[in-house]
């Protein structure tokens, strides 16, 4: 089965806008056990676009086509379809009323020129829109079968969804579910972990995918008509091979995690060394009632107290004078307990610095409030502490290296 995409329209080929229909596709469509074989973009010129779908046409089976559907002189994939399938334009009456009755329901005349989203070619199965006037069609075009869709992200996504999607589980027998389990990492290199999980001899069912986003790693267990033993086993050994860089599975929702486990108590953050980087990563949903950004490795203790005045939790990022080593700590006044990390990170990219330091940051309070095991970087030397009392002069770095005693 091959099936490409096609994405058109000036603003996505310049790079105004950023395809994410595209992004929602490719992910949707890997979930029905298909991988798209090719991906192309292509601007609003009517010839441009016939010659593209003419051309794909006689390789692929499934072609799905996304954007220049609307009312305007630059919405020209409408007419490149019918003409790469060699075929007029005719009328549908009954989305001209469609249309009519859209601008009706708003206090709107329809303008004439939205008759033209009522053309389709010869041939063409109409596909409902209910959020939009551009409808979407699909048709036979040489050896593949053509899917139109609206680019509006609200139109397309619903009418994948309750239309195509249906259609491909049942005309074309894309049903098996493709089940992808996520794990994100931080402190090993992509190398190292793909050597590493190389060593194991996953069934052809199982493949192990990696996306690098420094400082993050993603790990990904993509299992195709698996038996669930086999999911289980594949996921199990990734998941022992990553433990000393595991931060979170499925999702990476720092913030989100950390407002579920504080139950969205008041928060105070104080980020003394990677320069907003902290409290921009756990902004969101978490209740962050003060951020204090500072440039020095040191912080005003008097003001960090004043600030922290009904907070629950204290989240602090403090580190060493010559920039080396980082301390984090978490004041949990409700349950009497700071948790303190020190670290001396080996960070490869200096220009990524101030994001590897509030990801281990983050990552640490996280691990201490869930009561999971701490991150042990590759390369770092660590030093975890519980002291049973919120001391918030755990904050306060000191001036003497040697003094962190990691």
């Amino acid at each position: 089965m091959q099936l490409e995409i096609i994405s058109t329209g000036d603003e996505v080929i310049t790079g105004f806008i950023t395809d994410t229909n595209v992004t929602f596709l490719s992910q949707e469509l890997l979930a029905l056990g298909v991988q798209p074989y090719r991906r192309h973009t292509v601007g609003d010129k009517l010839a441009d676009i016939a010659a593209l779908i003419s051309e794909r046409a006689e390789k692929a089976d499934i072609i799905l086509v996304n954007g220049g559907l609307g009312p305007t002189s630059d919405d020209n994939t409408t007419e490149a379809a019918a003409e790469a399938a060699g075929v007029p334009l005719v009328l549908h009456p009954e989305w001209v009323e469609v249309l009519k009755k859209w601008h009706a329901a708003r206090g709107r005349s329809m303008p004439e020129n939205n008759v033209k989203q009522a053309m389709l070619p010869e041939g063409a199965v109409l596909i409902d829109n209910p959020h939009g006037t551009a409808c979407g069609f699909y048709l036979k075009i040489k050896r593949a079968v053509c899917f139109f869709t609206p680019g509006v992200p609200s139109e397309f996504k619903p009418m994948y969804l309750n239309s195509i999607k249906p259609y491909l589980r049942e005309h074309l027998g894309l049903n098996a579910e493709t089940r992808v389990k996520r794990f994100f990492t931080y402190g090993v290199s992509e190398s190292k972990i793909g050597q590493t999980l190389a060593a194991h001899r996953f069934p052809d069912s199982i493949m192990i995918g990696y996306r690098a986003a420094y400082p993050l790693l993603e790990i990904k267990v993509i299992s195709h008509q698996a038996s669930a033993e086999e999911i289980e086993a594949a996921e199990s050994i990734v998941r022992v091979e990553l433990a000393p860089y595991l931060i979170l599975e499925d999702d990476f929702d720092l913030s989100g995690r950390l407002d579920e486990l504080t139950e969205h108590a008041p928060t105070v953050i104080f980020d003394g060394g990677a320069g907003g980087a902290l409290p921009t990563l756990l902004a969101g949903r978490l209740n962050i009632t003060h951020a204090l950004i500072s440039a020095q490795p040191q912080t005003d203790l008097d003001l960090l107290t004043r600030l922290t005045q009904g907070a629950q939790y204290v989240m602090a990022l403090t580190r060493s004078p010559d920039g080396q080593v980082y301390r984090y700590v978490l004041c949990d006044a409700a349950a009497h307990k700071t948790y303190i990390y020190t670290a001396h990170l080996n960070i490869t990219l200096k220009d990524k610095k101030k994001d590897a330091a509030a990801l281990a940051a983050a990552a640490m309070f996280y691990q201490s409030l869930a009561g999971l095991p701490h991150l042990r970087p590759d390369n770092a030397v660590v030093k975890c502490e519980i002291r049973d009392a919120a001391d918030l002069s755990a904050v306060s770095v000191p001036q003497n290296l040697d003094a962190l005693e990691i």
